[in-house]
């Protein structure tokens, strides 16, 4: 059974900042959110001024099972 490596990553909390937070000391939350968008375009390979919908008929009530 293969078991996680938890040395890469680490949890952080208040009072400890991680280092990657480090590059994004100082932006507004749109800036970030800005960024956010760029970085998941570039990991899904969509382009970034045509993000793909979310299909939220799975969602619907419709779906239901009726009893």
């Amino acid at each position: 059974m293969f078991k996680l490596d938890k040395t890469h990553h680490s949890s952080g909390n208040i009072y400890s900042q991680k280092k990657e937070s480090f590059h994004y000391k100082g932006l507004t939350q749109e800036e970030i959110g800005k960024i956010f968008a760029y970085l998941n375009s570039v990991s899904f390979n969509y382009d970034i001024s045509s993000p793909p919908k979310m299909d939220k008929t799975v969602f619907s009530s419709g779906n239901l099972m009726k009893r």
